[in-house]
This record gives structure tokens, sequence and C-alpha cells, in this order.
């Protein structure tokens, strides 16, 4: 997909035609708690735009009213959630605009352009993590806004050298715990020898390589990290029917070639919850809660999977 000269510089607001409220679960006889979770709402998001799709990485104000994504075309997506009590019920203010290299140009060839992964840095900088030519890149959008170029973060070189669409889908930095300071990157498709997926902590110079057990055939699109420092990573099983697991990673586990043992917190296939092809988390608080948000990328096929943004309460 090739964007129009106009975008370079512009962010183009976005008609989201539907924001169809959601039930997680599509049992009449399903809740919404699941243990430490608790569903607060969800939506299902489409739009007639071209650009609109392909959501790979989110990240949310932390106050949850500002939600920020990138897609894998290369694309910035923002808008802001609406809530009725407890509960999700809209978003509002689209827009898409595209995210920049280090020149101010667009992002236009699919191999450069492969955002998968965001996080906030604070001040209004955030980390992305791209997936086939891959690197992480700064952008100081709280300073210029959509027109934030690409500045290189250095992290670990083995972070490239996983199988191809399949080496970086998770990045983040720690601001508190036994990491406090380090950066995070989690490959999706990058295993040791043992078939475990290998992750990657960093600060300056001192690198801290580890893996995280596989389960079944899920793999690792997203991580968010607690305010504790310990991780949450969000697993999607790309078998039909699609799965999602949620899963918590103790900070003190993680250590130089630890394969780490998370903790499940969720687990689940469509078509009993509302479950697609889900590839972002973020965390935020809400009167005084701990909200875990989670987005799928339909991957510009809107005829076969859906753009999903599911939110739950969470209380370790």
């Amino acid at each position: 997909m090739r964007l129009k000269p106009a975008l370079v510089w512009l962010a183009v607001f976005v008609s989201v035609a539907r924001a169809d409220p959601l039930a997680i679960s599509t049992s009449p006889l399903g809740g919404g708690d699941f243990g430490p979770l608790r569903w607060r709402g969800g939506l299902e998001l489409s739009s007639s735009d071209e650009n609109f799709g392909g959501l790979s990485g989110l990240t949310l104000s932390d106050d949850c009213t500002e939600l920020l994504a990138v897609s894998d075309t290369g694309l910035w997506f923002r808008a802001f959630l609406t809530y009725q009590g407890e509960s999700l019920v809209q978003i509002s203010g689209a827009e898409i605009a595209p995210v920049l290299d280090s020149q101010g140009q667009p992002l236009k060839r699919k191999a450069v352009s492969d955002a998968e992964a965001v996080a906030a840095l604070g001040k209004g900088r955030y980390m992305v993590g791209f997936e086939r030519r891959a690197r992480i890149g700064v952008y100081d959008i709280g300073k210029a806004g959509f027109k934030a170029r690409f500045q290189l973060l250095k992290s670990p070189m083995a972070i490239a050298e996983g199988p191809r669409n399949g080496e970086l889908e998770a990045v983040g930095r720690f601001t508190a715990g036994p990491w406090n300071g380090n950066y995070l990157a989690i490959s999706e498709n990058h295993l040791n020898e043992q078939g475990h997926i290998r992750g990657w902590l960093w600060e300056k110079e001192k690198t801290v390589a580890f893996s995280i057990s596989r389960r079944e055939d899920y793999s690792i699109t997203d991580a968010a990290i607690l305010p504790d420092g310990d991780v949450l990573i969000l697993e999607r099983s790309a078998s039909f029917p699609p799965g999602m697991a949620i899963r918590r990673i103790k900070a003190t586990d993680i250590g130089v070639g630890v394969t780490v043992e998370p903790q499940i917190l969720f687990a689940g296939r469509a078509p009993f919850y509302a479950i697609d092809n889900m590839e972002g988390i973020a965390l935020c608080e809400r009167n005084g809660e701990t909200r875990l948000t989670i987005l799928s990328d339909n991957n510009f096929n809107a005829a076969l999977q859906r753009t999903l943004l599911l939110q739950f309460a969470y209380t370790p």
C-alpha cells in the first residue's frame, strides 16, 4: 500500500463507521470474570478508510482515555476512549498518520514499515519495534506530533537474527523493580535450542538474554510492564479457531540464560470468546483499577478478521 503524498505531514481524521459493543463471552451462560481479570467492555471497530487496519502494537495514556497504536503498514492510529460508569463504550476523534523515517519520509516498503510494537517512554516519547528489518526507534510525539522522526535506539544485535517475519513483537522499558532502567524486547518466533521464545533486557552495553517457555502453538505478540516491574505477555494461536493467552512473568525470575515459566491469567479460543488475531496489549489506571486493554489485527481483511478492542480490570 502506498500512501498519498498529502499524508507525509498531516494526520488524516478517520471515520470509524462502527464501534459496536462487544461481550467477551459468546455463550449466554458466560460471564466476564476470569480469576484476576474482570470484564470492562469491548468494541468491534470498522471503517471504510483503506488505511484502517493492521493494528499490531498498542499503548494507552495513564488515565485510559487516549489510545495510540501502530500498524504493520507503518501508520500511527490515535483515538479517544469514552466510558459509561466502569465500562468502555465508544471511541472518537480517530486519526491516522504515517510513521516517518529519520529523514521525515513515510515508510513505504513492507520490509521497513512493519511496525509491530509500541511502548511509552514518558514525556511524549515512544519506542517502536519493527519486524523484517528489525530495529527499534524512538519518536518524540510530545514535541513534534506525527512529524516526529525515527531516532535509532541501540539494541542487542541478536534481535535481528530471528526468522523473517518473526524477529520482534514486543518492546518496553522498566521504570520499577529489579530491572529498573532496562529496555525489553521479545521475539515472536525466534526460538532457542529447546524451542522457547527468546527475549532480551539491556541497559547501555549490558544485555541479559533469556527465554520464555512456549505454550502449545502460541506465539508472543506483545507485552506490557506492570508498575512493580513484572511483565504481562499477550500470546496468539494462529490455528483455527484462533486463540489468545495472557501470562505474567515475575521480574525476579528473569536472568541470563534463564527460561521463565509465566503464570497463566487467561486462555481461550473463538467462538467461545470474542477473540481474533490479538496483537496489542497495554496497561493504564482508571478509577483506582489497573486496566488491561487488548487490540486485534485484522490484516486488512475485514471479510475474515475483525479489529477488536477488549478491556479488563486486573487485580493481581
